[in-house]
């Protein structure tokens, strides 16, 4: 039996021992999976329990980059991206990944939305910013370009981005997520200038299952999506990394579906 967890500061609202348990149901294969709350102080302490203890486990925020000098290997994907947020302890050492650059291009995919050739904008600069903007560049988009509060180097300020903006806008930041879901990234000066050239418009939110931001997309017709599908695809590609199988991408449908009952019944 695998014994799989996740490792967060705040985790009273995670589908993921739900999404892993539809996995377990649709493959036979017997696992656990626990979540793991610590607080900035205790985390050396638990990180180094789940190592020494568990077979694999997830990172989520605020940990995903303050795990990196402790978790041993990281793979190619997250050494270039700066965050982790799947640790796999078996084998002779802790190897660490980021399944949220798969997952993110499987959601773009879900909603038939291809950044090849375009400029992209990213809000947020954090460790799914990292991950979004790796995945867009592997799909091939023309530009990635990211907007922050506190604007550094190459990045833009949000008052800049009306001006700046055409192509796909993707969220990476919490606003607008459970339980603040009437706020929004953007104020509604900016989404009217904005959303005229929107192609496309993704948040890596998933609770609500629609958010302020891709509710102002569709009202215009424009294609948008929620991260739903990419909390089920990160979470089937870090099984594969854990059980060293060749798993069916046919997986997402049931462990999606689960996530969107989930939400439903909240």
């Amino acid at each position: 039996m695998l014994r799989l967890g996740l490792l967060g500061e705040r985790l009273g609202h995670s589908l993921s021992p739900l999404i892993h348990q539809v996995f377990s149901r649709e493959t036979g294969i017997a696992l656990t999976y626990t979540l793991y709350e610590a607080p900035a102080e205790e985390l050396p302490e638990r990180l180094n329990a789940m190592l020494r203890e568990l077979d694999g486990f997830n990172v989520t925020i605020p940990y995903k980059e303050r795990v990196i000098p402790r978790v041993g290997r990281l793979d190619e994907t997250a050494k270039a991206i700066g965050a982790v947020n799947t640790v796999n302890c078996r084998g002779e050492s802790p190897t660490a990944h980021n399944t949220d650059v798969p997952g993110f291009a499987a959601m773009l995919r879900s909603a038939d939305i291809d950044p090849a050739g375009k400029p992209c904008f990213v809000l947020g600069t954090g460790g799914a910013s990292k991950a979004v903007t790796a995945a867009l560049r592997a799909m091939g988009a023309a530009s990635v370009t990211l907007v922050s509060r506190h604007p550094a180097g190459e990045e833009i300020g949000y008052g800049e981005l009306p001006w700046r903006f055409r192509g796909l806008l993707v969220n990476t930041t919490p606003v607008g997520m459970w339980p603040r879901t009437d706020v929004c990234p953007l104020t509604d000066e900016a989404l009217s200038l904005i959303l005229p050239r929107a192609e496309g418009v993704a948040d890596v939110i998933y609770n609500p299952a629609e958010t302020q931001l891709t509710q102002a997309a569709r009202a215009r017709g424009i294609p948008a999506c929620t991260g739903a599908v990419m909390l089920a695809a990160q979470a089937l590609e870090a099984e594969r990394i854990w059980t060293g199988q060749s798993l069916p991408d046919d997986l997402l449908r049931p462990m999606t579906a689960a996530i969107h009952e989930a939400l439903r019944n909240a």
